[in-house]
């Protein structure tokens, strides 16, 4: 029986009074190997994880403002190369959206401030040329106020790599009804080269806001979980929280990024859809998933290659080592597939409809466990998203 649902009998029950008190969630010969986890992962993996994007994130902003500047191809290519490098970054952040990062109301302590630096899948290619268009991104501060799919890392992607003339928007919008996009066609470069430095550097802002506020408060809230946090009263609340995070690699690693273009899903009413994949412009949803499965393994085993502190290392205090070593060889088995793999989501379907199985099916090892076994032997939630989910 979990300590959750032991928890949960006594309250309804009279068996519980001051001569047997109930065990708490921190009790034990765990309680502070699990806080030590916690802290961790907060010290050595995530807030340096997030630093190290808010400094790309800056290097970023600096490549695009030259080229900006200049219009030269050689600045335009320097600032695809500083984009690859913060996505790369962001992409391992993606399964450690603890804290502010997370979605207000379901993460403890969330201020959905993640989506000011990446809303995929919320884009909306034409809502960004309805932007060239009107050309507000002269207003820095201004255009903060706009919607998040014309902001971020998915919105650069479409201003830094897609370069044809034709704009995502139906003939029926107001940029095409009206003939308004026609007369910009000339200018397409230099605005997008414009609109892209405003862009990158609310970027920057917002990276910056969220090392901010873990700096502020929220390290110290999930760093003394179990000791006086207000967040988090107990460390196998924030050790929950940590493992709500890792449920990325299931719904949008395995369902979004992989089985909606493979046609595995209802999204797709083809044999295939790679136009579901998540980087259309820049070639990049297959290293994106690698990521997401490096920033997976940074979580599992911790730092420094796995030597820090990770979930691992609760595990094999459990005494569950055969566990330990199936979740960490299923991870490195999914990345090594990912590594090997040259082409992008539509070159390979195109060749083999069945292309993407192989990886598909090692990252299903990892959230097979995940959802079973690991939860289990740690005693922790299923995420809500996650709940009547058969896959």
């Amino acid at each position: 029986m979990s300590l959750r649902l032991l928890l949960s009998l006594c309250l309804l029950s009279a068996a519980c009074g001051d001569d047997d008190p109930a065990p708490t969630p921190d009790a034990g010969p765990l309680a502070a190997p699990r806080a030590a986890t916690v802290q961790e992962l907060a010290r050595d993996v995530i807030l340096p994880a997030y630093r190290q994007f808010a400094a790309e994130a800056a290097a970023l902003e600096a490549a695009i403002t030259a080229w900006a500047a200049s219009g030269a191809e050689a600045d335009h290519e320097a600032a695809r190369v500083a984009w690859r490098s913060a996505m790369g970054t962001w992409q391992q952040v993606e399964v450690m959206l603890v804290g502010p990062a997370g979605a207000m109301g379901p993460v403890i302590g969330g201020e959905d401030m993640r989506d000011a630096i990446y809303s995929w899948p919320i884009v909306n290619a034409c809502r960004v040329d309805q932007e060239l268009v009107s050309q507000d991104y002269a207003d820095v501060d201004a255009f903060a106020a706009k919607a998040v799919n014309v902001q971020g890392l998915d919105a650069l992607e479409y201003l830094l790599f897609y370069e044809a003339s034709a704009n995502a928007c139906a003939p029926n919008s107001s940029i095409n009804s009206m003939g308004l996009w026609t007369p910009i066609v000339g200018e397409l470069p230099a605005r997008r080269a414009a609109m892209s430095r405003t862009v990158a550097t609310l970027l920057v802002r917002a990276a910056n806001a969220l090392v901010a506020r873990w700096d502020d408060s929220f390290f110290d809230a999930m760093t003394s979980a179990g000791s006086g946090s207000a967040l988090f009263p107990t460390a196998q609340e924030a050790l929950n929280a940590l493992s709500d995070a890792l449920f990325y690699v299931d719904k949008e690693v395995k369902d979004m990024k992989l089985a909606d273009p493979m046609g595995l899903s209802t999204r797709c009413v083809g044999e295939t859809c790679p136009e579901l994949r998540e980087s259309l412009y820049a070639a990049r949803s297959i290293p994106n998933v690698l990521d997401n499965l490096r920033g997976t393994r940074l979580i599992y085993a911790g730092a420094e290659g796995g030597t820090g502190r990770g979930f691992d290392d609760l595990l094999r205090e459990l005494g569950a080592d055969q566990l330990a070593d199936d979740f960490l060889g299923a991870i490195d088995a999914a990345i090594a597939l990912a590594e090997g793999i040259e082409d992008d989501v539509p070159a390979i379907l195109a060749a083999d409809p069945d292309g993407l199985d192989p990886l598909y099916d090692a990252v299903k090892a990892i959230t097979d466990i995940l959802k079973t076994q690991f939860l289990a032997v740690l005693d922790l939630e299923l995420p809500r998203r996650a709940e009547g989910d058969n896959d």
